[in-house]
């Protein structure tokens, strides 16, 4: 068992594992070259979701009406006053994590670290610092192809994007994954016409396609242009416009431009050859399921092994990490059944498989979904776009996957996760008592659907699939 742990990166993973280890009675050493929280809470998660927040007032002002309210004069955008309350909520945040961090006696070095050997860090190369373990947590940077010349105003990652002086009247989005819908909803709301580029064929591709088809739609309703099946190769930047070309054609242009095709696992000047971890997948660190990596006593956890970059798994990595470095066995993490939220307008929430990667893997799939305008609840609160997608195998009833676009699915997942987790079926689902009226209502309903007995949707004959599994067709009451 360690007694002594440096931790490099202070991000989701990096504080987390500092927070822990140090629970556990060992001494931690934080190496880190920003502020407590990482690209997560200074760049990412915290200021966008912040911002979303401002959005979704400015559009319930536009949309009072509807609610019978009548608001007098115009409601306008205050960008310099949407960036404050941004850095007064990071700044809350991080202090709140810097504070835990020294409560519990973490040692915080900042600086640049490269490893010396198995057991020792150098900081900004000169002070060595050692220890019996060594966790890499460095997280992710911007994926940028080199003939993008980003200058951080007139072409922009998500990491310059939202500290602006001013909103542009046009943007081009290159890409359309999570990060690039997150933002072409977020900039659309703000009044900035956008467009999004996309190489596949449909916005969220790794997404389930019924939850990309409604994206998609919404996109279209809010009039955000989505180019499917376009590759921008070269940018060109004048007085007016950013000009995006596609194999030498005029493909699009904007007043500026957001690159937004993905992020890379952060090793650059790490010495990670030198005493020989072996790099995995998309050019991140190699790990077994307790995290460590090819050399023992050095662990890594979140983005940087290049698995699902999102914080809540790179925190969730780091605890396993941190378990076994203090000589636990800890359970290996299912990457799958990790929830997967995006915060467009409607929010999208998935966790498990998909139909396709379902039916890829030789699962005999059966499916029910359920639509929000069969709610009284997305009636009353005038959200009636999205769904709710269960995926189960017809053989057994075992839930597969849960995918949801809709109001607060974000909040929604976390049941379709605690089953997945457990190996439980749809029947769990279904005779779980859902509150009326709710959101949470149409996951019940999904789950009905799979057997053909949803109670507000259509009854449709049951196949003799559905029926195999005989607890299926029992009635339930209400």
């Amino acid at each position: 068992m360690a007694r002594s742990l440096i931790i490099i990166g202070a991000g989701p993973a990096g504080y987390v594992a500092a927070l822990k280890a140090a629970a556990a009675g060992l001494a931690v050493s934080l190496i880190g070259t920003q502020d407590p929280g990482g690209t997560c809470l200074q760049r990412g998660c915290i200021p966008t979701k912040t911002l979303i927040a401002g959005c979704e007032v400015l559009e319930k002002f536009r949309e009072a009406r509807q609610f019978g309210i009548d608001v007098e004069g115009s409601v306008t955008v205050n960008w310099p006053a949407q960036r404050l309350r941004i850095d007064k909520v990071v700044g809350i945040m991080a202090g709140g994590i810097d504070a835990l961090l020294k409560q519990r006696g973490v040692t915080q070095i900042p600086g640049r670290a490269r490893l010396a050997d198995a057991r020792t860090v150098e900081i900004d190369g000169n002070t060595q610092v050692s220890a019996d373990a060594i966790l890499i947590c460095t997280g992710s940077v911007p994926s940028v192809p080199k003939q993008f010349h980003v200058d951080g105003q007139r072409i922009a990652t998500s990491d310059e994007a939202l500290h602006w002086d001013s909103l542009p009247e046009s943007l081009v989005i290159i890409g359309g994954g999570v990060i690039a819908c997150e933002f072409a909803f977020i900039f659309q709301s703000l009044g900035v016409a956008v467009c999004v580029v996309e190489a596949e064929d449909r916005p969220l591709p790794t997404e389930d396609a019924a939850v990309s088809a409604v994206i998609n739609r919404e996109m279209r309703k809010r009039r955000i242009r989505f180019l499917p099946s376009s590759l921008v190769g070269t940018m060109e930047i004048d007085d007016d416009a950013v000009r995006c070309y596609q194999d030498g054609k005029l493909l699009v242009c904007a007043e500026r431009a957001l690159v937004a095709i993905g992020r890379r696992p952060n090793t650059a000047g790490l010495g990670l050859d030198a005493v020989g971890v072996l790099p995995g997948d998309r050019g991140g660190i190699h790990v077994d399921d307790h995290m460590q990596t090819s050399v023992p006593g050095i662990y890594a956890a979140g983005d940087v092994t290049a698995g699902l970059m999102l914080a809540h798994a790179a925190s969730a990595q780091a605890c396993v990490a941190v378990e076994h470095i203090i000589g636990g066995n800890p359970e290996a993490l299912v990457t799958e059944n990790i929830p997967r939220v995006t915060f467009t307008r409607p929010e999208v929430a998935s966790a498990g498989l998909s139909e396709a990667e379902a039916r890829r893997r030789g699962f005999d799939v059966s499916c029910g979904n359920f639509d929000f305008r069969a709610l009284g609840k997305a009636h009353a609160t005038g959200d009636i776009a999205g769904l709710v997608k269960v995926v189960a195998d017809a053989a057994n009833g075992r839930l597969l996957g849960v995918h949801m676009v809709g109001s607060h699915c974000a909040e929604m997942i976390h049941e379709a996760a605690v089953i997945l987790r457990r190996s439980g079926t749809v029947e769990d689902i279904c005779t779980t008592v859902h509150a009326h009226p709710t959101l949470s209502e149409a996951m019940h309903e999904a789950a009905e659907s799979v057997f053909g007995t949803a109670t507000h949707k259509p009854l449709v004959r049951q196949t003799a699939q559905d029926t195999a599994h005989e607890s299926c067709s029992r009635k339930i009451s209400v």
